[in-house]
């Protein structure tokens, strides 16, 4: 019988898809999509005179930023090291990211952390002056929308996570760029529908803006620990399990 070196390699096997699409990926990407910071950068580039150029600056600067960032680290995690030792790499990974999560929803809950003041004033949807975002904001040209586009989506725990789970549910570099996608198109859904509905039904869209932001701004305290204490417990229980013998 001939020592095959493929044969004796373990074949990965990924978590259940849907349409190729990891449901991690989905359920990580779904909790992005209404925040604060960019609610109020949204809410403000509809309230400007012309807000399609705006929200298409705002739109395709961030989109080509994140998405970039995210093709580069996905490729980089599924080929930085040996097939065999990928598997327990991304394991480690996810219990460092889960870890840094769980320690940042312990310091929210215990005071120690501050959490960064909110984009929205008086939770109504409008940028607080006072804030990086507001001052930005006061005065919208298209450059300044396509650098707030950037700076409200800067990778974080979250994206981090779904990055490390695509990179463990596919080795095809094809369906990683796909993925990537995905989760990008979600994380921008609000721009995008506001570009969208911005000639139809500027109103309504502000409407909404309003009381979304508001109810966010109101819970985000809550919502933050909630987040990101049950991601983190996530991601360390799945990485311990993965390590096991």
């Amino acid at each position: 019988m001939t020592d095959d070196p493929h044969r004796m390699m373990p074949i990965r096997s990924g978590p259940a898809k849907v349409g190729n699409v990891s449901p991690e990926v989905l359920v990580l990407a779904l909790s992005t999509v209404v925040r604060p910071t960019s609610a109020a950068a949204v809410f403000a580039m509809l309230a400007a005179a012309r807000p399609t150029r705006l929200l298409l600056a705002y739109t395709i600067a961030g989109a080509a930023f994140s998405g970039g960032f995210g093709v580069v680290v996905v490729i980089l995690l599924s080929g930085w090291t040996r097939p065999v030792a990928q598997d327990d790499v991304r394991a480690v990974i996810g219990i460092v990211v889960g870890a840094v999560s769980l320690g940042y929803a312990a310091g929210l809950l215990s005071g120690h952390v501050r959490q960064r003041a909110g984009g929205a004033e008086g939770g109504n949807g409008t940028p607080d002056g006072s804030s990086w975002l507001g001052r930005q904001l006061a005065d919208l040209s298209v450059p300044r929308a396509a650098a707030a586009g950037v700076l409200t989506h800067l990778p974080g725990l979250f994206y981090i996570a779904a990055l490390n789970a695509i990179a463990n549910n596919t080795s095809s570099v094809v369906d990683q760029v796909f993925q990537v996608a995905v989760y990008n198109g979600i994380w921008f859904a609000l721009p995008i529908a506001a570009l969208v509905l911005a000639a139809r039904r500027p109103v309504e869209l502000q409407d909404f803006l309003h009381r979304a932001t508001g109810w966010v701004a109101r819970h985000e305290h809550e919502i933050l620990i909630a987040a990101f204490g049950l991601l983190g417990t996530y991601l360390v229980v799945k990485g311990a399990v993965t390590l096991l013998p």
